[in-house]
Protein backbone atom coordinates (compact mmCIF):
# COMPACT_ATOMS: atom_id res chain seq x y z
CA UNK A 1 0.00 0.00 0.00
CA UNK A 2 1.47 3.39 -0.94
CA UNK A 3 2.60 5.45 2.05
CA UNK A 4 0.74 8.58 1.00
CA UNK A 5 -0.68 11.22 3.33
CA UNK A 6 -4.06 12.87 3.12
CA UNK A 7 -7.57 11.49 2.93
CA UNK A 8 -9.23 9.43 0.23
CA UNK A 9 -12.96 9.09 -0.30
CA UNK A 10 -14.44 5.84 -1.57
CA UNK A 11 -17.97 5.94 -2.95
CA UNK A 12 -20.42 3.11 -3.47
CA UNK A 13 -22.85 4.53 -6.05
CA UNK A 14 -25.78 2.12 -6.11
CA UNK A 15 -29.23 2.05 -7.58
CA UNK A 16 -30.89 2.96 -4.27
CA UNK A 17 -28.18 4.55 -2.12
CA UNK A 18 -24.94 6.49 -2.22
CA UNK A 19 -22.38 5.60 0.46
CA UNK A 20 -19.33 7.87 0.76
CA UNK A 21 -16.55 6.98 3.21
CA UNK A 22 -13.51 9.10 4.01
CA UNK A 23 -10.34 7.15 4.86
CA UNK A 24 -6.87 8.16 5.90
CA UNK A 25 -3.89 6.76 3.99
CA UNK A 26 -3.85 3.68 6.26
CA UNK A 27 -7.51 2.96 5.46
CA UNK A 28 -8.81 4.02 8.84
CA UNK A 29 -12.42 5.19 8.48
CA UNK A 30 -12.70 8.89 9.31
CA UNK A 31 -16.29 9.62 8.29
CA UNK A 32 -19.28 7.96 6.61
CA UNK A 33 -22.16 9.66 4.83
CA UNK A 34 -25.20 8.22 3.05
CA UNK A 35 -27.87 9.52 0.69
CA UNK A 36 -30.62 8.12 -1.50
CA UNK A 37 -29.86 7.82 -5.18
CA UNK A 38 -32.23 10.05 -7.19
CA UNK A 39 -34.82 8.01 -9.07
CA UNK A 40 -35.38 10.38 -11.97
CA UNK A 41 -32.72 8.61 -14.08
CA UNK A 42 -31.03 11.93 -14.87
CA UNK A 43 -27.24 11.93 -14.77
CA UNK A 44 -27.15 15.52 -13.51
CA UNK A 45 -29.29 14.65 -10.48
CA UNK A 46 -27.14 11.64 -9.62
CA UNK A 47 -23.90 13.63 -9.95
CA UNK A 48 -25.31 16.41 -7.75
CA UNK A 49 -26.34 13.93 -5.03
CA UNK A 50 -22.99 12.12 -5.25
CA UNK A 51 -21.06 15.39 -5.04
CA UNK A 52 -22.99 16.57 -2.00
CA UNK A 53 -22.53 13.22 -0.21
CA UNK A 54 -18.77 13.25 -0.85
CA UNK A 55 -18.51 16.85 0.37
CA UNK A 56 -20.30 15.91 3.59
CA UNK A 57 -17.91 13.01 4.14
CA UNK A 58 -14.90 15.28 3.55
CA UNK A 59 -16.25 17.89 5.97
CA UNK A 60 -17.04 15.26 8.62
CA UNK A 61 -13.50 13.88 8.36
CA UNK A 62 -12.13 17.15 9.76
CA UNK A 63 -9.44 17.20 7.07
CA UNK A 64 -11.06 19.09 4.23
CA UNK A 65 -7.76 20.57 3.03
CA UNK A 66 -6.06 17.17 2.75
CA UNK A 67 -8.12 15.46 0.02
CA UNK A 68 -5.83 13.29 -2.08
CA UNK A 69 -8.26 11.48 -4.35
CA UNK A 70 -11.74 10.10 -4.88
CA UNK A 71 -12.70 6.60 -5.99
CA UNK A 72 -16.23 5.94 -7.24
CA UNK A 73 -17.71 2.50 -7.84
CA UNK A 74 -20.47 2.30 -10.44
CA UNK A 75 -22.65 -0.59 -11.59
CA UNK A 76 -22.16 -1.31 -15.26
CA UNK A 77 -19.40 -1.23 -17.88
CA UNK A 78 -16.68 1.43 -17.75
CA UNK A 79 -13.77 2.85 -19.65
CA UNK A 80 -11.50 3.22 -16.62
CA UNK A 81 -8.63 4.89 -18.44
CA UNK A 82 -10.88 7.70 -19.72
CA UNK A 83 -13.16 7.82 -16.68
CA UNK A 84 -16.26 7.09 -18.75
CA UNK A 85 -19.38 5.24 -17.58
CA UNK A 86 -20.51 3.36 -20.66
CA UNK A 87 -24.05 2.49 -19.67
CA UNK A 88 -26.05 2.62 -16.45
CA UNK A 89 -29.61 3.40 -17.58
CA UNK A 90 -31.14 3.73 -14.11
CA UNK A 91 -28.80 6.67 -13.49
CA UNK A 92 -28.94 8.23 -16.93
CA UNK A 93 -25.31 7.43 -17.72
CA UNK A 94 -24.41 6.65 -21.33
CA UNK A 95 -20.82 7.28 -22.40
CA UNK A 96 -20.75 9.76 -19.54
CA UNK A 97 -17.42 11.38 -18.56
CA UNK A 98 -18.03 11.01 -14.84
CA UNK A 99 -14.37 10.78 -13.84
CA UNK A 100 -13.44 13.99 -15.64
CA UNK A 101 -16.45 15.84 -14.21
CA UNK A 102 -15.75 14.78 -10.63
CA UNK A 103 -12.03 15.54 -10.95
CA UNK A 104 -13.02 19.07 -11.99
CA UNK A 105 -15.41 19.43 -9.08
CA UNK A 106 -13.03 18.18 -6.38
CA UNK A 107 -9.72 19.23 -7.90
CA UNK A 108 -8.09 15.84 -7.29
CA UNK A 109 -7.65 12.62 -9.31
CA UNK A 110 -10.85 10.61 -9.49
CA UNK A 111 -10.85 6.88 -10.22
CA UNK A 112 -13.83 4.84 -11.48
CA UNK A 113 -14.31 1.13 -10.86
CA UNK A 114 -17.06 -1.43 -11.29
CA UNK A 115 -18.88 -1.82 -7.98
CA UNK A 116 -18.31 -5.52 -7.35
CA UNK A 117 -14.71 -5.42 -8.54
CA UNK A 118 -14.16 -2.58 -6.09
CA UNK A 119 -15.65 -4.77 -3.35
CA UNK A 120 -13.33 -7.63 -4.19
CA UNK A 121 -10.36 -5.24 -4.20
CA UNK A 122 -11.40 -3.92 -0.80
CA UNK A 123 -11.40 -7.46 0.58
CA UNK A 124 -8.01 -8.08 -1.06
CA UNK A 125 -6.35 -5.02 0.46
CA UNK A 126 -8.06 -4.79 3.83
CA UNK A 127 -10.43 -7.71 4.35
CA UNK A 128 -10.83 -11.46 4.05
CA UNK A 129 -8.50 -11.83 1.03
CA UNK A 130 -5.47 -10.09 2.53
CA UNK A 131 -2.33 -11.89 1.46
CA UNK A 132 -4.09 -13.99 -1.19
CA UNK A 133 -2.61 -14.14 -4.67
CA UNK A 134 -5.26 -16.05 -6.60
CA UNK A 135 -8.84 -15.62 -5.49
CA UNK A 136 -12.41 -14.90 -6.50
CA UNK A 137 -15.09 -12.72 -4.94
CA UNK A 138 -18.81 -13.47 -5.25
CA UNK A 139 -21.31 -10.91 -3.96
CA UNK A 140 -24.94 -12.01 -3.63
CA UNK A 141 -27.60 -9.32 -3.46
CA UNK A 142 -30.40 -8.24 -5.78
CA UNK A 143 -28.18 -9.77 -8.45
CA UNK A 144 -24.84 -11.57 -8.31
CA UNK A 145 -21.53 -9.97 -9.20
CA UNK A 146 -17.95 -11.04 -8.90
CA UNK A 147 -14.30 -10.26 -9.32
CA UNK A 148 -11.14 -12.23 -10.03
CA UNK A 149 -7.70 -11.81 -8.47
CA UNK A 150 -4.70 -13.27 -10.31
CA UNK A 151 -1.16 -12.86 -8.97
CA UNK A 152 -2.42 -10.41 -6.37
CA UNK A 153 -4.09 -8.08 -8.88
CA UNK A 154 -7.62 -7.60 -10.17
CA UNK A 155 -8.07 -9.40 -13.46
CA UNK A 156 -10.34 -7.36 -15.73
CA UNK A 157 -10.14 -9.20 -19.03
CA UNK A 158 -9.67 -7.83 -22.54
CA UNK A 159 -12.48 -5.25 -22.32
CA UNK A 160 -12.72 -4.84 -18.54
CA UNK A 161 -15.78 -7.01 -17.95
CA UNK A 162 -14.17 -10.09 -16.40
CA UNK A 163 -15.82 -11.43 -13.25
CA UNK A 164 -19.46 -11.56 -14.37
CA UNK A 165 -19.92 -14.77 -12.41
CA UNK A 166 -23.64 -14.13 -12.01
CA UNK A 167 -24.14 -14.80 -15.69
CA UNK A 168 -22.56 -18.22 -15.87
CA UNK A 169 -25.34 -20.39 -17.30
CA UNK A 170 -25.93 -23.32 -14.95
CA UNK A 171 -29.34 -24.53 -16.11
CA UNK A 172 -30.05 -24.26 -19.83
CA UNK A 173 -33.69 -23.28 -20.28
CA UNK A 174 -33.97 -22.44 -16.57
CA UNK A 175 -35.32 -19.32 -14.89
CA UNK A 176 -35.24 -16.08 -16.87
CA UNK A 177 -32.41 -13.69 -15.99
CA UNK A 178 -32.43 -9.91 -16.26
CA UNK A 179 -29.61 -10.15 -18.82
CA UNK A 180 -31.96 -11.88 -21.28
CA UNK A 181 -30.58 -15.39 -20.91
CA UNK A 182 -32.04 -18.30 -18.99
CA UNK A 183 -30.59 -20.35 -16.15
CA UNK A 184 -27.85 -17.92 -15.10
CA UNK A 185 -26.46 -18.21 -11.58
CA UNK A 186 -28.07 -14.82 -10.83
CA UNK A 187 -31.48 -16.15 -11.92
CA UNK A 188 -31.08 -19.10 -9.56
CA UNK A 189 -29.29 -17.84 -6.45
CA UNK A 190 -29.75 -14.07 -6.08
CA UNK A 191 -32.14 -12.39 -3.67
CA UNK A 192 -34.44 -11.72 -6.62
CA UNK A 193 -34.46 -15.45 -7.42
CA UNK A 194 -35.22 -16.28 -3.78
CA UNK A 195 -38.03 -13.74 -3.67
CA UNK A 196 -39.70 -15.09 -6.83
CA UNK A 197 -39.49 -18.62 -5.47
CA UNK A 198 -40.75 -17.56 -2.03
CA UNK A 199 -43.71 -15.64 -3.46
CA UNK A 200 -44.68 -18.71 -5.46
CA UNK A 201 -44.60 -20.66 -2.18
CA UNK A 202 -46.69 -17.95 -0.56
CA UNK A 203 -49.33 -18.19 -3.30
CA UNK A 204 -49.85 -21.86 -2.46
CA UNK A 205 -50.22 -21.18 1.25
CA UNK A 206 -46.77 -22.50 2.21
CA UNK A 207 -45.49 -19.12 3.42
CA UNK A 208 -48.22 -17.34 5.43
CA UNK A 209 -45.79 -15.08 7.30
CA UNK A 210 -44.29 -13.85 4.05
CA UNK A 211 -47.75 -13.18 2.67
CA UNK A 212 -48.61 -11.05 5.68
CA UNK A 213 -45.34 -9.10 5.36
CA UNK A 214 -45.12 -8.62 1.60
CA UNK A 215 -48.19 -10.08 -0.06
CA UNK A 216 -47.24 -10.84 -3.65
CA UNK A 217 -45.10 -7.70 -4.09
CA UNK A 218 -41.64 -8.73 -5.23
CA UNK A 219 -40.22 -5.31 -4.31
CA UNK A 220 -41.07 -5.87 -0.66
CA UNK A 221 -39.26 -9.21 -0.48
CA UNK A 222 -35.96 -7.91 0.80
CA UNK A 223 -33.49 -10.17 2.57
CA UNK A 224 -34.73 -8.96 5.96
CA UNK A 225 -38.33 -9.89 5.07
CA UNK A 226 -37.32 -13.34 3.88
CA UNK A 227 -35.33 -13.82 7.08
CA UNK A 228 -38.27 -12.75 9.26
CA UNK A 229 -40.53 -15.17 7.40
CA UNK A 230 -38.19 -18.07 8.07
CA UNK A 231 -37.94 -17.10 11.73
CA UNK A 232 -41.76 -17.09 11.85
CA UNK A 233 -41.82 -20.68 10.58
CA UNK A 234 -42.38 -20.35 6.83
CA UNK A 235 -41.03 -23.64 5.50
CA UNK A 236 -41.66 -22.56 1.92
CA UNK A 237 -39.36 -19.55 2.29
CA UNK A 238 -36.71 -21.68 3.95
CA UNK A 239 -36.81 -24.06 0.98
CA UNK A 240 -36.44 -21.13 -1.42
CA UNK A 241 -33.38 -19.81 0.40
CA UNK A 242 -31.85 -23.28 0.74
CA UNK A 243 -32.39 -23.89 -2.97
CA UNK A 244 -30.59 -20.64 -3.80
CA UNK A 245 -27.68 -21.57 -1.52
CA UNK A 246 -27.38 -24.94 -3.28
CA UNK A 247 -27.27 -23.27 -6.71
CA UNK A 248 -24.65 -20.86 -5.40
CA UNK A 249 -22.58 -23.89 -4.46
CA UNK A 250 -22.81 -25.18 -8.02
CA UNK A 251 -21.51 -21.82 -9.21
CA UNK A 252 -18.65 -21.93 -6.71
CA UNK A 253 -17.70 -25.41 -7.93
CA UNK A 254 -17.51 -24.09 -11.49
CA UNK A 255 -15.20 -21.30 -10.33
CA UNK A 256 -12.93 -23.78 -8.57
CA UNK A 257 -12.78 -25.95 -11.69
CA UNK A 258 -12.04 -22.99 -13.95
CA UNK A 259 -9.69 -20.86 -11.85
CA UNK A 260 -8.33 -23.11 -9.08
CA UNK A 261 -8.32 -20.19 -6.58
CA UNK A 262 -6.79 -20.46 -3.15
CA UNK A 263 -9.81 -18.64 -1.70
CA UNK A 264 -13.28 -17.43 -2.59
CA UNK A 265 -14.79 -14.59 -0.56
CA UNK A 266 -18.58 -14.51 -0.45
CA UNK A 267 -20.41 -11.33 0.53
CA UNK A 268 -23.35 -9.11 -0.30
CA UNK A 269 -26.64 -8.36 1.41
CA UNK A 270 -28.01 -11.90 1.20
CA UNK A 271 -24.93 -13.45 2.79
CA UNK A 272 -24.80 -10.76 5.46
CA UNK A 273 -28.43 -11.44 6.40
CA UNK A 274 -28.43 -15.26 6.29
CA UNK A 275 -24.85 -15.73 7.45
CA UNK A 276 -23.06 -18.91 8.29
CA UNK A 277 -25.93 -21.33 7.70
CA UNK A 278 -26.43 -20.08 4.14
CA UNK A 279 -22.70 -20.28 3.49
CA UNK A 280 -22.43 -23.80 4.93
CA UNK A 281 -25.17 -25.04 2.61
CA UNK A 282 -23.43 -23.43 -0.36
CA UNK A 283 -20.12 -25.04 0.63
CA UNK A 284 -21.75 -28.46 0.98
CA UNK A 285 -23.23 -28.10 -2.50
CA UNK A 286 -19.90 -26.93 -3.90
CA UNK A 287 -18.07 -29.91 -2.42
CA UNK A 288 -20.69 -32.30 -3.83
CA UNK A 289 -20.08 -30.97 -7.34
CA UNK A 290 -16.28 -30.83 -7.35
CA UNK A 291 -14.27 -33.34 -9.32
CA UNK A 292 -12.07 -35.70 -7.26
CA UNK A 293 -8.87 -34.07 -6.09
CA UNK A 294 -10.21 -30.53 -5.83
CA UNK A 295 -12.14 -30.87 -2.60
CA UNK A 296 -10.75 -28.50 0.02
CA UNK A 297 -8.44 -26.68 -2.39
CA UNK A 298 -10.31 -23.36 -2.13
CA UNK A 299 -10.93 -21.71 1.22
CA UNK A 300 -14.44 -20.20 1.34
CA UNK A 301 -14.50 -16.99 3.36
CA UNK A 302 -17.15 -14.57 4.53
CA UNK A 303 -16.63 -10.92 3.67
CA UNK A 304 -14.93 -9.12 6.55
CA UNK A 305 -15.79 -5.60 5.43
CA UNK A 306 -19.51 -5.97 4.70
CA UNK A 307 -20.99 -2.70 3.40
CA UNK A 308 -17.53 -1.10 3.54
CA UNK A 309 -15.94 -3.48 1.05
CA UNK A 310 -16.93 -1.44 -2.01
CA UNK A 311 -15.96 2.05 -0.72
CA UNK A 312 -12.75 0.60 0.73
CA UNK A 313 -11.76 -0.85 -2.63
CA UNK A 314 -12.67 2.36 -4.45
CA UNK A 315 -10.60 4.44 -2.01
CA UNK A 316 -7.64 2.04 -2.32
CA UNK A 317 -7.66 2.35 -6.09
CA UNK A 318 -7.84 6.14 -5.87
CA UNK A 319 -4.96 6.20 -3.38
CA UNK A 320 -2.81 3.98 -5.61
CA UNK A 321 -3.70 5.95 -8.73
CA UNK A 322 -2.80 9.22 -7.03
CA UNK A 323 0.51 7.76 -5.89
CA UNK A 324 1.29 6.44 -9.37
CA UNK A 325 0.64 9.87 -10.88
CA UNK A 326 3.30 11.49 -8.69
Amino acid sequence: MPKDEGIYVGVDLGGTKILAVAFDSKLKVLATEKAKTPRDAHASSVVAALTETVRRAIAASGKSSDLGGVGVSVPGPLDRAKGIVRFTPSMGFKDYKLGQELAGIFGVPTYLENDVQAGVYGELRAGALRGKQNAVGVFVGTGIGGGIVIDGKLYRGSTGSAGEVGHMILHEGGAACGCGNYGCLEALASRTAMAKDAIAQSATGKAPALYSLAGSDLRKCRSSVLYESIEAGDKGVKKAVDRAASWLGVGLANLVHLLNPEAIVVGGGVVTRFGQRFLERAIASMEAHLMPGLSGTAEILLSELGDLSVPTGAACLALEAAEAAR
